[in-house]
């Protein structure tokens, strides 16, 4: 398995560094835990997030920009020079 660093704070880094000793566990072992045992606990704001992407995504480049922008579909739509749907004959 390839392995990648990540950034964590100070205080985060030493947590996980005194969770590995305790354990008898490497500190990627104790990161993958965290994750395994967070998705698990969070499965239904996951799913969530997963039916609001689908559907932003099913909605359009302009809808896609706006949601990750954080702007409204009008204000994508008329940077990009294009009618919104409602004004189109």
């Amino acid at each position: 398995m390839s392995q990648a660093p990540i950034k964590v704070n100070q205080r985060t880094k030493e947590r996980i560094r005194y969770l590995a000793a305790l354990t008898d566990a490497t500190q990627a072992d104790i990161v993958d835990r965290a994750v395994t045992e967070y998705a698990a606990r969070h499965a239904d704001e996951i799913d969530a997030g997963m039916e609001r992407a689908g559907t932003v995504l099913a909605s359009g480049d302009a809808a896609t920009a706006a949601y990750l922008l954080d702007e409204p579909v009008e204000a994508i739509e008329r940077v990009a020079g294009k009618k919104p749907a409602s004004a189109q004959p």
